[in-house]
């Protein structure tokens, strides 16, 4: 038999390579083998034993051992040969005469025993329930079909299986040991939580709610210094202040105007913050389609191309690879840059209002239901309380309150954040 392969050098002749049958009864011959269970290392060396019986030349056995572990593998099954109809070559090819040289290959199924489950005399030790089983087992390779015979040899092979298991707990328990000291602790995952909350940068260890937040990350300076107030502390009354105004919130409004009417000499960082809040709840009310009109965004929200610029870049994220008409890249606000957002007006409110803010006012200028407005000032660190009849009157501003609605919610130091539930939400 010959087959033709193209040559390597390039010629336009073909190479041809000879195929050869080896019969003769070499001292090492190859042996294709399975393993039922534990694999052993790859520099292993096996023995193979084969009958000296004529009759029985195709039979063999192929030993090996580990430390803990003994493999015999065989051709035979039942004193009937593992497979028949089929026969396996193995092939090798000698590059200098350009010769494939195939030699039968004998297939042995190699079985795993673990050594320490052996007693003195090298017999597995079994208790009463195996020998219940093993007295079964025989019952049925003697009088039962091949459908239960094929049962039997599956459960003997899983049952190795799993002595092979136990016989390498010691490497499986000193790999959950490795594994187990890397993992993080409950601390760590605290931190890490509290790392990723959608809120600005805070000092955990704050004895004072001023110190809680670091306000330079609410609003930088920079920023800061691009806020114009001029045209506020000009305005002589409260239709001046909402000329000036990107958003008609009764909070916002109140506020400037106990900063501009109420004091002699405002405090101008105070004002730059209450403006900088309007700019942030003017931003909340634009839908995806007006996110798409950066022009008109900045138009509405009445601000410096500055203080813009740093509202789309910390509060949407990019579509990569999409542009608007002008050119500019399409942003969009995802559910965690719209959380990132309430939470920071959560606290500008609070930090602008002796760091109580009452839910209602949250709720009532960004339209969201009274639950969720609590969840996102409980999620800044507010502690919820019950609000007396007398401070709903006289702290909330909104020109519809609700029933019901009596909470407060009071930033106290040192911080705590919720707990996350275990249970789903039904």
């Amino acid at each position: 038999m010959v087959a033709k392969r193209k040559s390597l050098g390039g010629d336009s002749g073909s190479k041809k390579i000879k195929v050869s049958i080896d019969t003769s009864r070499a001292a090492v011959q190859p042996v294709v083998a399975s393993f039922a269970a534990a694999v052993p290392p790859v520099a292993s060396t096996f023995a193979t034993y084969k009958s000296v019986d004529k009759n029985k030349a195709s039979e063999c056995i192929v030993v090996s051992e580990t430390e803990k572990i003994e493999y015999v593998g065989q051709t035979f099954e039942d004193n009937k040969p593992l497979f028949t109809g089929c026969q396996y070559l193995v092939g090798v090819y000698d590059k200098t005469t350009d010769t494939v040289t195939f030699r039968t290959a004998p297939y042995v199924r190699i079985n795993s025993t673990i050594k320490s489950l052996k007693d003195s005399t090298g017999v597995v030790d079994r208790d009463i329930s195996s020998r219940i089983i093993q007295a079964r087992n025989e019952l049925g390779e003697a009088f039962g079909n091949k459908k239960r015979k094929a049962q039997i040899r599956a459960e003997e092979r899983n049952r190795i299986n799993m002595d092979s298991v136990k016989g390498d707990m010691s490497v499986i328990e000193a790999s959950i040991g490795v594994r187990t000291s890397s993992m993080p602790t409950a601390q760590d995952l605290k931190g890490l939580e509290n790392a990723n909350r959608p809120i600005p940068k805070y000092d955990p260890e704050a004895t004072k709610p001023e110190d809680i937040y670091d306000m330079d990350d609410v609003l930088p300076k920079p920023i800061a210094s691009h806020i114009n107030v001029t045209p506020l502390t000009k305005a002589t009354d409260v239709d001046g202040y909402r000329q000036n105004l990107p958003v008609r919130s009764l909070f916002v409004l109140k506020k400037v105007e106990s900063l501009l009417l109420n004091q002699r000499k405002p405090d101008i960082d105070l004002l730059r913050r209450v403006v900088y809040l309007s700019y942030l709840m003017k931003f909340f009310t634009f839908s995806a389609s007006a996110l798409k009109n950066r022009d008109k965004c900045v138009e509405l929200l009445m601000c410096a191309p500055e203080v813009s610029d740093q509202i789309f870049e910390k509060f949407t994220e990019c579509v990569a690879g999409s542009v608007n008409p002008d050119g500019s890249p399409v942003v969009i606000r995802t559910p965690a840059s719209e959380s990132k957002l309430v939470c920071h007006i959560a606290v500008l409110m609070l930090a602008v209002n002796n760091w109580v803010v009452y839910p209602l006012e949250l709720s009532a200028d960004l339209g969201l239901p009274i639950r969720k407005a609590e969840k996102f000032l409980t999620s800044v660190g507010c502690k919820l309380e019950v609000a007396s009849a007398d401070e709903i009157a006289t702290c909330v501003m909104s020109k519809r309150p609700k029933a019901g609605a009596s909470k407060k919610a009071v930033l106290k130091a040192p911080i705590e954040f919720p707990k996350q539930s275990m249970h789903r939400a039904r």
